[in-house]
């Protein structure tokens, strides 16, 4: 088990989606599904070859961390909704 291959997914993926320009993307009316279909069609090459780096140990940290993000995105919808609301 590699101890860093979660730092060097993290180091890779946060490098190339901010040269993908998600925000651009965004503000030129791409929605987000279609805004990570293309950048993991554009990416598949490299997202495959760092997957056959991961052990059980590294899957489970991440999928972890997915659902941490995941409870993060339902915070911001309710606080987008006090916002309306107010």
């Amino acid at each position: 088990m590699n101890k860093n291959i979660n730092d060097l997914w993290f180091r890779w993926f946060y490098k190339n989606w901010k040269e993908y320009k998600p925000g651009d993307l965004i503000d030129k009316g791409l929605k987000p599904s279609k805004i990570a279909e293309n950048f993991i069609n554009q990416k598949n090459e490299k997202l495959i070859e760092l997957s056959k780096e991961y052990d059980d140990k590294n899957f489970e940290a991440l999928q972890q961390f997915m659902e941490l993000t995941e409870s993060e995105l339902h915070i911001i919808k309710y606080f987008l909704k006090l916002i309306k609301i107010n």
